[in-house]
């Protein structure tokens, strides 16, 4: 099983520790039964570093030179634009919030209501 795992480069660490951990009962149970059940969590940073996991990953898969460095290109860049989109998309939300309660204001957000003048 591959868990891939987007966190910050400072977690990556602790994530790596998290999904080995969350699926270690899984793996066992598997294994009860009878399967070959390893968890391979792997790690690529939400600013495109790519942890030491997806390394011994794609060496597991017998992917290596220019293809290895070709997978590796291109999962960094895959996380950083998602991570890079899912922001844009959390501060979009953000600035529409903020512009949602100005318009509560008043008709015009920039103009203060006559209940925002008395209260001054």
């Amino acid at each position: 099983m591959v868990e891939l795992t987007v966190p910050y480069e400072n977690r990556m660490e602790e994530a790596h520790t998290f999904k080995e951990a969350k699926y270690l009962e899984l793996t066992k149970e598997l294994k009860k039964d009878g399967y070959d059940a390893k968890v391979m969590p792997v790690e690529i940073g939400a600013r495109g570093f790519v942890g030491s996991s997806a390394y011994g990953l794609l060496s597991k898969l017998s992917i290596g030179g220019n293809k290895r460095t070709k997978a590796l290109r291109l999962l960094a860049e895959t996380a950083e634009n998602s991570s890079r989109w899912i922001w844009s998309r959390r501060n979009e939300r953000l600035l529409h919030k903020d512009q949602k309660s100005l318009m509560y204001a008043g008709s015009n957000p920039w103009q203060a209501t006559q209940e925002d003048k008395t209260n001054w």
